[in-house]
């Protein structure tokens, strides 16, 4: 059985960067040495002042490309392996100084969630403030928390127009981060997004609520893959009352992201269709959050969503006798009928008539944090 994509894999950082450097000059020191020259003969050789020669070793002045040429035939060492050492030496120095800025970062760090950090081994809890910070920095892949706060929070305040609850920024901004970062394990094997063929697929998903959900879960990352959909399953960061997301990579790709916020099964598969229909419906590159408690009921592009979800699971005719149910036999015949799970249509009854109790048993409940792992 394929294994479902979920964030619950660890996030490692792609390379090792040595916290240290040789100057240019370290290195023409030595080739002095070997050659037996005084600074004085490669100065002249080389048709600068001893001046400049003396800055460039002591790292007081950077090695310029003409230099560099004319070091290349003075002491035989290719002037890209000179330029090579001061690019390097350059980079080292500029990592150090914001380094030293990041020594300030403490309280932007604690505004994270730590035990989501520690767990998906995106800090090293016992490094500096400074190396922490740069570590999530890097996550994100922003240079600072200026670039941080326009990329990742101030998007934010467009993704619902109504917000009746306090939501955590920054638990929210990692939360997407972690799916970006699940969904990109697998985006280099996913064909390109094709629109017609996801509308085709949408239409296979309400048959897999019938499904154990594990199962059906992953039949459903096959599927949408199939249209160029990366489906992942991210576990709910506390206080962000995230439900579901859609997003778009660079790579072309769209993103759906489901968090198992609700334990009800109908909920989930609900979420999943009502953010296909946002990547079929809504324009490229927008971001969507599905957020509990968190609904305007003026915003047209969530209600379009949340029909063309409802459109998937009943027909128009099927829906007429939702309301009209009267017994646990009738929910299960139209549930066969319409080919979903009982459940499901216990859901969408609570939805259309807000009574909760009348089939709330027949809502089944997974720990999906679990279930999917």
């Amino acid at each position: 059985m394929t294994t479902p994509h979920t964030s619950t894999t660890r996030y490692n950082p792609s390379e090792f960067e040595p916290d240290w450097a040789f100057t240019p000059g370290t290195m023409i020191l030595q080739s002095l040495e070997d050659l037996r020259f005084t600074q004085a003969d490669v100065a002249a050789r080389a048709s600068i002042s001893a001046k400049h020669l003396n800055q460039v070793i002591k790292a007081h002045a950077p090695l310029s490309p003409d230099v560099a040429v004319a070091l290349e035939r003075v002491l035989g060492v290719p002037a890209e392996h000179w330029l090579a050492l001061e690019a390097t030496w350059q980079a080292h120095k500029a990592r150090e100084t914001t380094q030293r800025s990041f020594a300030g970062l403490a309280s932007w760090l604690d505004s994270f969630p730590a035990a989501v950090l520690q767990e998906r081994n995106i800090i090293d809890t016992k490094a500096t403030v400074a190396s922490r910070a740069d570590a999530l920095l890097r996550f994100f892949h922003v240079a600072d928390t200026t670039a941080f706060d326009k990329v990742w929070l101030a998007p934010q305040a467009s993704y619902k127009r109504s917000q009746k609850f306090a939501i955590d920024p920054y638990g929210t901004a990692l939360w997407l981060r972690l799916a970006e970062v699940a969904a990109e394990a697998s985006s280099d094997t996913c064909p390109s997004y094709d629109a017609s063929r996801l509308r085709a697929i949408a239409r296979m998903i309400p048959p897999l609520t019938r499904e154990p959900i594990r199962s059906g879960f992953t039949s459903a990352q096959a599927l949408l893959s199939k249209a160029g959909v990366l489906l992942v399953f991210v576990p709910e960061i506390a206080d962000t009352r995230i439900t579901g997301a859609s997003r778009w990579l660079t790579s072309g790709h769209p993103v759906i992201a489901l968090s198992g916020r609700h334990k009800f099964l109908d909920i989930f598969w609900f979420t999943l269709l009502h953010e296909i229909g946002h990547v079929l419906l809504h324009p490229k590159r927008a971001t969507y959050l599905d957020i509990e408690g968190v609904h305007d009921d003026a915003d047209q592009r969530e209600a379009s969503a949340d029909s063309f979800a409802s459109e998937l699971i009943l027909t128009d005719t099927l829906r007429e006798e939702l309301t009209e149910l009267s017994s646990d036999a009738e929910l299960s015949a139209l549930a066969r009928r319409a080919g979903v799970s009982e459940g499901v249509i216990a859901g969408q009854y609570a939805h259309a008539t807000d009574n909760w109790r009348k089939f709330g048993k027949l809502r089944q409940r997974d720990d999906l944090a679990t279930a999917l792992r």
